[in-house]
């Protein structure tokens, strides 16, 4: 394994640490910032604390305050919640089973140990960025970074996104958002004396549904509409004068948030109140481009000649927030299995391949 066992027992406090957005656990986030910075530190680096209250990121590197450094290391170091007993890491074979092993608390001594193997000259252009966000919204993590910080660099790799040594070239955008309708309360004996709030949302999804239709498999590249929830009525005998519903758009590289957002808005018109919840842009990476082909190169150089896969993803990650600054971005993983699930691991072969690939990637990104 390519982890020493300092690294390694470094890795296991952080899968220890019960990083969520649970209220009862907010102090365990600072406590991963104050392990994350003494193994900063005992590398010879220096951190510097954004203060993006509630959920502070971490810059580590030889010039932390840099804003523009041609390398972005990025990695999430909140998780889903679990069982007490997935806090508790265990090896099983090559596999490591943790909420966060492949989730993606593994990145971390990945990171400081790529910027120490770098020669000093090399160390300057390379900057960590350890975020306490992505899983509710990546808004005061990443997005702060680059919206308020102005965190510029020139190329980015998080291994949040392209599993087992695939490489995420589309994550499709979302406009997750609320609908209200109003209507008037009657009895529902009589509902003429009434108007029924629900009957009223009903005809804006139908709309909705007819731009969005139903999609019946992932071979159809294109976008989707959900209703996740519908809130509204209080008994079968009375017309409901109220109802919310929370609905999620995905689209593709086709249109844009702004064009989506906007659809969505002439479709409600003026029978609906509408609000954004989360609003995201897609992502995509150029294949032709040189970053791609720099990760490319590093693949068949350190797995036996073998790139890596593409691939293509429904969901949305903290990708999205460099789009609108052209910023490039590698979302490629180790072989690993069952994030935000009750198996979720991480195989520790495949670390070994995975590092000298980052590491490569690095250097001819310098």
């Amino acid at each position: 394994m390519i982890l020493d066992q300092a690294e390694f027992r470094f890795l296991e406090q952080l899968l220890r640490l019960r990083t969520t957005h649970e209220p009862e656990h907010a102090a365990e986030h600072e406590r991963c910032r104050e392990l994350v910075a003494r193994e900063a530190d005992r590398r010879g680096l220096r951190t510097r604390t954004v203060p993006s209250d509630p959920f502070p990121s971490l810059l580590v590197g030889t010039k932390p305050e840099e804003k523009a450094p041609r390398v972005l290391l990025a990695a999430h170091l909140d998780v889903v919640p679990a069982g007490e007993q997935q806090f508790a890491p265990r090896v099983e074979g090559n596999r490591l089973k943790a909420r966060g092993a492949s989730d993606m608390k593994f990145a971390a001594p990945l990171f400081l140990k790529a910027v120490a193997d770098l020669s000093p000259g090399e160390r300057d252009g390379v900057l960590i960025a350890f975020t306490f966000d992505e899983e509710i919204g990546g808004n005061r993590g990443t997005r702060f970074l680059l919206d308020d910080e102005g965190l510029r660099p020139g190329a980015a790799f998080i291994p949040d996104g392209g599993d087992n040594f695939q490489l995420e070239a589309d994550e499709k955008g979302v406009l997750q958002f609320r609908v209200k309708t109003a209507g008037k309360a009657a009895h529902g004996s009589r509902p003429w004396l009434g108007e029924n709030a629900i009957d009223k949302f009903l005809a804006v999804y139908a709309d909705l549904r007819k731009e969005f239709p139903v999609v019946s498999g992932p071979e159809t590249w294109g976008p989707t509409l959900n209703l996740g929830k519908v809130t509204a009525g209080a008994a079968a005998n009375q017309v409901p004068d109220a109802c919310e519903a929370l609905l999620d758009v995905r689209f593709v590289e086709t249109t844009t948030l702004a064009a989506t957002t906007a659809q969505v808005e002439r479709i409600i018109g003026g029978r609906g109140e509408f609000s954004p919840i989360v609003a995201g842009d897609l992502f995509h990476l150029d294949r032709d481009g040189e970053v791609c082909r720099r990760i490319q190169a590093a693949s068949r150089k350190h797995r036996n000649g073998q790139e890596l896969a593409y691939y293509r993803s429904e969901g949305a990650s903290d990708a999205r927030f460099f789009t609108k600054y052209g910023i490039p971005v590698v979302l490629t993983k180790p072989i690993c299995a069952g994030h935000h699930s009750v198996d979720e691991w991480l195989d520790l072969d495949s670390l070994e391949p995975y590092y000298r690939m980052m590491l490569e990637f690095v250097r001819t990104s310098l």
